[in-house]
C-alpha cells in the first residue's frame, strides 16, 4: 500500500456502512493545529465586523451581539475545516465524521451522558454551587434586552455545538488519532483545550465540568465514528442549560 494512504483508521470503527475503504492519511499533529488556528483566526477576524454594529460592550456576557459573533465564527470554521477535509483527499462528511450514528451507540451515548450529568450536577450541590452561571445569565439578560433572544438560542443551541464539535471531535480528533498521539491522547489534548477555552464564560470548576464534557463526547466520538452524534449530544446539553437559564432570570425557578 503507498504509504501516502491508509485504510480506515480506527477512529472509522463502528461507523454505519464503513469499508476498507482506502483513504489518503489526514494532516499530520502540527498541520492539524495549523489549519484550526487559522480557521479559528479567520473566524475571529470575520467577527471583528461586529464593532460596527450599534450596540457593544466591551463586558463579553453583557454584549448582545455575542451570539451573532458566535454564529459568524462557527460558520467561517465550519467552512475552512471543510476545506481542508477535501484538500486532504477526503469526503468532507468523512473526514470529520459527519456519519449517522447507530441506534445502539446513540442510546448508549445518552445514557453515558445522563450518567455524567447527574455526576456533575451532584458534586455541583455538594460544592453550593449554583448550576447557573453569571455568564450564563448575564448573556441572556443582555440578549432579552437587546430583544436578540431567538438569535441568542441559535448561537448557544445550534451554532455552538455544530461548530466546536466538528472542530474538536471532528478535525482536530481525525488528525491527532492518526499522530503517534494515538486516539487516547487526542481525547485528552482535545478536551484540555476545549476546556481551556471556556475560561472567559467560567470559573475552574465550570472549566473541570467542560473538560469531562469534553471527554465523555471524544471518548463516544472514538467508540461510535461519528461526530453527529456528539453534535445532537452537545445540543442537548446546551438546550437544557438554556432552559434552566431562561427559567431562572424569568423568576420561573
Amino acid at each position: 500500500m503507498n504509504e501516502n494512504r491508509i485504510a480506515a483508521d480506527r477512529t472509522d470503527v463502528g461507523t454505519p456502512g464503513a469499508t476498507p475503504l482506502e483513504l489518503r492519511r489526514p494532516w499530520g499533529f502540527w498541520s492539524t493545529l495549523a489549519w484550526s488556528l487559522f480557521a479559528c483566526g479567520l473566524g475571529g477576524a470575520v467577527s471583528l465586523l461586529s464593532w460596527a454594529l450599534p450596540v457593544n460592550s466591551t463586558d463579553l456576557p453583557e454584549d448582545p451581539w455575542l451570539p451573532l459573533q458566535l454564529i459568524v465564527i462557527n460558520v467561517v470554521q465550519i467552512a475552512v475545516l471543510a476545506v481542508a477535509a477535501r484538500l486532504a483527499g477526503w469526503p468532507i462528511g468523512r473526514y470529520l465524521g459527519l456519519v449517522r450514528p447507530r441506534a445502539r451507540d446513540l442510546v448508549a451515548g445518552i445514557a453515558a451522558l445522563v450518567v455524567v450529568m447527574l455526576a456533575l450536577e451532584i458534586l455541583t450541590y455538594l460544592t453550593e454551587r449554583g448550576s447557573v452561571t453569571p455568564f450564563q445569565t448575564d448573556s441572556y439578560r443582555a440578549a432579552r434586552a437587546a430583544g436578540l433572544l431567538p438569535v441568542m438560542w441559535l448561537a448557544f443551541v445550534v451554532a455552538a455545538p455544530v461548530g466546536e464539535e466538528i472542530l474538536f471531535r471532528g478535525f482536530v480528533f481525525r488528525g491527532w488519532a492518526a499522530s503517534p498521539l494515538g486516539a487516547p491522547g487526542a481525547i485528552v489534548l482535545t478536551s484540555l483545550i476545549f476546556s481551556a477555552l471556556h475560561m472567559a464564560q467560567y470559573d475552574w470548576f465550570g472549566v473541570f465540568q467542560t473538560f469531562c464534557i469534553g471527554a465523555l463526547f471524544g471518548w463516544l466520538r472514538w467508540q461510535s465514528g461519528s461526530t453527529t452524534m456528539t453534535i445532537l449530544l452537545h445540543m442537548a446539553v446546551n438546550l437544557i442549560s438554556t432552559l434552566w437559564t431562561a427559567a431562572k432570570v424569568e423568576g420561573l425557578v
